[in-house]
């Protein structure tokens, strides 16, 4: 049976923000000129799967302004950010021809969501504790593998299985904070991190139009092991591997 083909390629955020993440890295200047021959080559690669859609980590209230400026980017009116929905995303859709990008992402406060930062400043934690010093210690590694290696094998590393194993052991940890009476933790990750990951995992699905759909996914690397999860578990696609295009 012929399936929509999918691709989901997870990254670091390139433009480095402020954004609350729990795993956040710092990049070098991807702007110099010999990391955008690299991002140039990644992108080259990419076009090897021919997508019919790029999906991308804005949200989907955005999508007029970002297809705004997408449309600025065509027509050399606008030029691109550090970000990697510019540095990628909207040169990849250049390169495929795309007349539109599409925005999949949902990040809203809402009331019974726990306020986790606020939460492990009035209480003491040993959980969470143990929980930034691991993270911390991984941040390191991963930005010191940047430093040395190229944009391809840097998010080559970024999608290995192992990687995503280790970064999902985080959140799985970050539910077991709180109490019985107040399982923070697993209120968080329930009602916010899983979530959103399955909000976007519909707004994914919600772009076939037909079997012949090839949908790129470009997403912060966080969210590769739930998004992979819910894509394969669905089997409403077929899945490609990152290695096999870049």
């Amino acid at each position: 049976m012929v399936k929509p083909s999918i691709l989901v390629l997870g990254t670091a955020h390139l433009n480095n923000p402020d954004n609350g993440d729990l795993f956040k890295i710092k990049t070098d200047d991807i702007l110099s000129e010999h990391k955008q021959l690299e991002i140039k080559g990644v992108v080259d690669s990419l076009k090897k799967f021919e997508p019919t859609k790029i999906a991308l980590e804005i949200l989907t209230d955005d999508h007029v302004y970002t297809n705004k400026t997408y449309n600025d980017f065509l027509v050399g009116e606008y030029e691109l950010t550090r970000n990697e929905y510019h540095q990628i995303g909207f040169r990849l859709a250049k390169e495929m021809n795309h007349k539109e990008v599409f925005c999949v992402d949902w990040n809203n406060s809402e009331p019974d969501i726990p306020d986790i930062e606020l939460w492990t400043k009035e209480h003491a934690s040993e959980k969470y504790n143990d929980i930034a010093k691991e993270l911390e210690n991984t941040i390191a590694k991963t930005e010191d593998f940047l430093r040395s290696h190229s944009i391809r094998d840097f998010l080559l590393y970024l999608n290995h299985n192992d990687f995503n194993k280790a970064n999902q052991k985080f959140y799985m940890n970050f539910a077991l904070m709180g109490n019985k009476s107040n399982p923070v933790g697993a209120m968080w990750t329930a009602k916010y991190w899983y979530y959103r990951n399955l909000l976007i995992y519909k707004n994914i699905v919600e772009l076939i139009e037909s079997d012949a759909e090839r949908i790129f996914v470009l997403y912060g690397a966080g969210h590769i092991h739930l998004l992979n999860q819910f894509i394969n578990e669905s089997e409403l696609f077929e899945v490609h591997k990152v290695i096999d295009y870049i």
